[in-house]
């Protein structure tokens, strides 16, 4: 279990460090291991993240941020905390990424992808460059069709221009987002974090919504600009009482292509 959280706010409604901060605190009930914050601005994405509780880094987050951004409280699983690799946001080369769940076929992830070399020991390292680094021409489906494990996850593309934000729920994890009538956007792990946070932030939300099991949405200057459905991955158990893993090849060529 891990806490993630994400931001999108429009026409200066409130203050986006402040709505970091207050996610990185809510969200440590979910994650005491690490935590971080990824956010778009100025046309670059920046990233903050120690092996701290959310509540210890809001208290050294000083910096004035952009607008729209994703937060991470870590539930340490799979990779050593103490290195910061292994901690969310997790930047790929092309995406950034905050993720709950657990990926249980990670390694056969990393395989698939167009030649993306590991960095870290984290599972959702794999989850995040499979949505990167896949061969040309798959398209989300196709990215997210093979994950076996739990996952809902949010992410900021590193090349983009528009500050477009990015959130997917495909089994069990739970995340929520709503949105203000002046079009800011809020996600959250759970109902009761995304409204105490838009209170807190002097927010109020129009609009409140659970995301599906197989479920992605994207957001961009304050407005839900596509929703549509993901494949649901299979149950783990179902996996390994009825089949074996599937086997993958790896291609030798890296890619660092616009993504799907």
């Amino acid at each position: 279990m891990c806490g993630i959280g994400a931001f999108q706010i429009i026409n200066n409604e409130t203050d986006p460090t402040k709505v970091a901060r207050i996610l990185l605190r809510l969200l440590e009930v979910r994650g005491r291991d690490a935590s971080g914050v990824a956010w778009h601005q100025d046309g670059d994405t920046y990233i903050c993240k120690e092996n701290c509780a959310g509540s210890a880094l809001a208290r050294r987050f000083r910096d004035s941020i952009g607008n729209t951004g994703i937060v991470h409280t870590r539930w340490a699983t799979q990779g050593d905390p103490s290195n910061n690799l292994n901690n969310h946001p997790i930047d790929v080369g092309g995406l950034v990424g905050v993720h709950n769940g657990h990926i249980r076929n990670d390694r056969a992830l990393i395989a698939m992808t167009d030649g993306y070399k590991r960095e870290a020991q984290v599972d959702s390292e794999a989850l995040f460059a499979l949505l990167a680094h896949a061969p040309e021409g798959w398209t989300l489906e196709q990215r997210v069709q093979p994950v076996i494990g739990n996952a809902s996850m949010l992410w900021l593309e590193t090349r983009d221009d528009t500050e477009t934000l990015h959130g997917a729920r495909l089994t069990s994890s739970p995340l929520w987002f709503g949105q203000t009538v002046a079009g800011s956007i809020l996600f959250a792990s759970t109902l009761d974090i995304l409204k105490t946070t838009a209170h807190r932030a002097e927010l109020q939300l129009e609009y409140v919504h659970e995301m599906r099991e197989g479920e992605y949405v994207r957001c961009r200057a304050g407005m839900v600009t596509e929703m549509r459905p993901l494949p649901v991955p299979e149950p783990f158990e179902w996996y390994s009482k009825r089949k074996a893993l599937p086997d993958y090849t790896k291609s030798s060529k890296y890619s660092n292509r616009t993504l799907f």
